[in-house]
């Protein structure tokens, strides 16, 4: 829904206005409130009418009659005007995440003696000629013509609106209106009108058009027979199907239960035997694995501990020596062959030979050690073949290791079987259980196969009706089509009255709960009343009084008969949501001080996103206008000037 937002209004040659005035009626989110103050007389009514029928035209004025329109324009125009009466109201339209200002232009003017009006629409200083022509439906859309003087009012007239005979029907109406029933009431008198019409010309339908009915009602209603009998199996199938997961899940409690008790165990008896008997095997397997790895030769060097490295000590060492002597004969060898090839004088070649030998003596001196081991079993060689022989050892006793603790798993798990007699009762409890499945199982089974039949007979049955029905479209076409017609009719204004009749009852209690809400905030005798009561029915309005008594009206003064209807105001306002301003004129006259300053931080402040306040010299000042000015946007004043007999507007700097 778009929300409309004033920005100024322009009046010419309309009342005490002779030269055009603009009025600027911007706000701001935080201050939406404009306040306009006047003398009586300086054009306070006639900016409030100017406003509705710029708007509105001849349907915002609540006339009767066209003529008192023109009778209306006629008293408001000047003898003194130069050109015609014009009313421009400038907005902005917000609608789906867009604002588009536009311009509302009313012109009258005499032509041949005959009243004119001509209305036209200005979008960004352009004339939108399509939107104009769909102006009065696009602004009813948003609020309805009969309600703007619900948006727009005279404060010194609102306390009529609490008069308990008329208070009711400006509810119901108001309500009709926003929830759209109109719509309603139209499509019953359309509805009554077919009705009236088929029935004058109906007639005697002939006997074949009374015995296809006859055969088409037979198998409708065995259709609906069927139809129900569907609906109590699918009934007592979903009741069934509960009782089975109930069952089953009694039967896995039980039997989780059951098992804690012993039952797996005896269930698995045979199991747990087979697995002693494999657990045993195993071991027996492992131990003669372990027999051979203790078996093989080489593994006794793994017990000799310190020895075995002192061997492998004393075989490098005998190596050793081994080598030496090699080398010395060796050495020897050499010596002699060197000798046998030098041919020097005979004293040199003594003191070669003494060298010769000397050294040889002194290398045998230095590796004289004897091997003391037997020749064979080098440890290099058996070192690997021990390494491999204890790994298959370590691996063997690991193995017999795990295969004795499987055992005496299984021969304790073994050992835990309870005797048969033992779980006789839980055996006993358990089949009850079972059976209680079982049970469930085939009802339920016999459920779904009965409703499968049902169904294949409602199929069956709705393919007769189907041709009964085809039968009366084409034989009997206009008058089947009628008579079912009627029925349908009637049918749909009993929905349509019902749905009516209870939405207004639903909104009667939202009314009554914001108008309560409202008119407590605003009244000053916070305990006076306990509850504004809208009857759902009649829709008058009673006043519930602190200990539940009701309060006549007549016992409300005649400021808070006014509060009351600003707070009836108020929550048909708030139906709206914020989506068009409200203008009051003269709206504190009769109201004390306290009521004031409640009126405008509970209702001014907060009724919609756009207040304009007319205001006399008297009404908001003082404390008032303290208690306004925080939610102030601008400040005008209409000033008449009585030597020129016109109004002009002034604008006061905050």
């Amino acid at each position: 829904m778009a929300k409309i937002t004033f920005i100024d209004i322009s009046i010419e040659n309309l009342g005490p206005f002779r030269e055009r005035q603009t009025l600027d009626l911007a706000v701001f989110p935080k201050r939406p409130v404009a306040l306009i103050k006047a003398l009586n007389g300086s054009g306070k009514t006639t900016l409030l009418t100017a406003l509705q029928i710029g708007l509105y035209g001849f349907k915002g004025a609540n006339l009767a009659r066209r003529s008192d329109y023109e009778q209306l324009i006629n008293s408001l125009q000047r003898e003194d005007a130069v050109g015609n009466s014009v009313v421009e109201v400038s907005l902005t339209l917000e609608q789906a995440g867009f604002r588009k200002p536009i311009t509302l232009r009313r012109e009258w003017y005499k032509k041949a003696g005959a009243f004119n009006e001509k209305f036209s629409v200005y979008s960004e200083g352009t004339e939108d000629v399509d939107f104009g022509a769909e102006w009065e439906e696009f602004i009813n859309g948003i609020l309805p013509s009969e309600l703007v003087q619900l948006f727009l009012f005279d404060g010194e007239k609102i306390e009529a609106l609490a008069n308990p005979d008329r208070l009711p029907d400006l509810l119901r109406r108001a309500t009709e209106v926003f929830l759209g029933l109109g719509g309603i009431d139209a499509l019953e008198n359309d509805l009554k009108a077919v009705e009236r019409r088929a029935n004058l010309r109906s007639k005697d339908g002939s006997e074949q058009l009374n015995q296809a009915r006859d055969e088409a009602e037979k198998y409708e209603q065995q259709r609906d027979e069927v139809a129900g009998r569907i609906a109590h199996l699918s009934q007592e199938q979903a009741a069934v199907s509960n009782t089975l997961d109930r069952a089953k899940i009694e039967l896995d409690r039980y039997t989780s239960t059951a098992q804690q008790n012993g039952l797996s165990a005896f269930e698995e008896a045979a199991q747990l035997k087979s697995n002693v008997e494999y657990a045993a095997k195993e071991r027996k397997e492992a131990r003669v694995a372990l027999a051979e790895a203790l078996a093989d030769p080489v593994l006794p060097l793994a017990w000799l501990g310190s020895f075995w490295e002192r061997y492998q000590a004393q075989w490098a060492v005998d190596q050793h020596a081994q080598h030496a002597a090699l080398l010395a004969a060796e050495f020897k060898r050499r010596d002699q062959r060197l000798l046998k090839s030098l041919t020097l004088p005979g004293k040199a070649m003594e003191t070669v030979k003494q060298a010769l030998k000397d050294d040889l003596n002194l290398f045998k001196q230095s590796s004289s050690l004897r091997p003391v081991l037997a020749g064979g079993g080098n440890p290099a060689e058996l070192q690997p073949k021990l390494d491999d022989a204890v790994k298959k050892l370590k691996k063997q006793i690991s193995a017999e290791d795990k295969a004795a603790s499987l055992l005496a798993k299984a021969e304790q798990s073994v050992g835990k079987i309870p005797a048969e007699e033992q779980l006789a009762s839980v055996f006993s409890s358990l089949q009850e259980h079972s059976m209680a499945v079982s049970k469930a199982e085939v009802q339920l089974q016999k459920l779904t196969h009965e409703v499968h039949e049902a169904r294949s007979l409602l199929a069956h049955t709705e393919i007769r009706l189907n041709a009964a029905k085809e039968r009366l479209r084409t034989e009997f076409k206009e008058e089947a089509l009628e008579q079912h017609g009627l029925v349908a009719s009637a049918r749909a204004r009993k929905a349509l009255g019902l749905f009516r009749e209870r939405l207004m009852a639903s909104k009667a209690h939202w009314l009554s709960d914001v108008i309560t809400t409202e008119f407590r905030q605003l009244l000053r005798k916070k305990k006076m009343i306990s509850r504004v009561v809208v009857d759902p029915a009649t829709y008058s309005v009673s006043i519930e009084g602190a200990a539940g008594n009701v309060l006549p009206m007549e016992r409300l003064s005649a400021g808070e008969r006014q509060i009351l209807a600003i707070s009836v105001l108020s929550a048909l306002i708030r139906e709206r949501k914020g989506r068009f301003p409200v203008v009051v004129d003269t709206p504190l006259a009769r109201l004390d001080q306290k009521h004031r300053e409640s009126l405008i931080q509970n209702f001014f402040a907060k009724v919609s996103h756009q207040v304009l306040v007319l205001s006399t010299d008297e009404e908001v000042h003082g404390k008032a206008y303290d208690a306004l000015a925080p939610f102030m946007a601008s400040e005008h004043r209409l000033v008449f000037d009585d030597s020129q007999h016109r109004t002009v507007v002034e604008s006061v700097q905050r």
